[in-house]
């Protein structure tokens, strides 16, 4: 009988170091939703700060959904790697979450894509911040306040007149 192989859903680790552009989803273990406490959130985001400057990694843009996180990540130095700094916050993050009584934070790995230099940040950036408003959970971009940029301040951007569709949902809906 033929051994079953795990299809591989990592490109090689040079395309994850240096600089580059990530689009990251990170989900809860279980889909628990968690991440409407907003002391919670406001601890993992100053965690993610604290472990985007010590991994050379800014948040270009990110968004807290009940049952997971959607990031975009920027290297900004040729040594940074992108798979220790997720590893490094996924780890810190569950720490600071045991301690508000959360038990096994995150489900093992992540979903990643590398953003193509010939895509707009702000377009993949205004998807991250429309996903509550296509999930139903907010009106407008700017009523949900788990979403937000650690490098500039998005409220006050018009979104882009061509959004983002991401490759890996071939219709480029939800």
């Amino acid at each position: 009988m033929p051994e079953f192989r795990r299809k591989r859903n990592r490109l090689a680790a040079e395309s994850y170091r240096g600089r580059g552009a990530y689009f990251l989803t990170l989900c809860v273990q279980d889909r628990k939703r968690i991440f409407h406490d907003r002391e919670l959130v406001t601890m993992l985001l100053v965690l993610l700060e604290k472990t985007c400057a010590a991994y050379s990694f800014l948040a270009y843009a990110y968004c807290f959904m009940p049952d997971h996180l959607h990031l975009i990540l920027l290297g900004e130095s040729s040594t940074s790697e992108l798979a220790a700094m997720v590893r490094a916050f996924k780890g810190a993050a569950a720490t600071v979450a045991r301690k508000s009584g959360v038990s096994n934070l995150w489900q093992k790995g992540y979903y990643d894509h590398v953003l193509r230099s010939g895509k707009s940040l702000d377009e993949a950036a205004w998807y991250v911040f429309l996903n509550p408003v296509r999930a139903g959970l907010a009106k407008t971009v700017h009523e949900w306040p788990y979403s937000g940029s650690l490098v500039f301040e998005w409220k006050s951007l018009a979104p882009p007149s061509e959004l983002f569709h991401p490759p890996w949902k071939g219709d480029g809906t939800a």
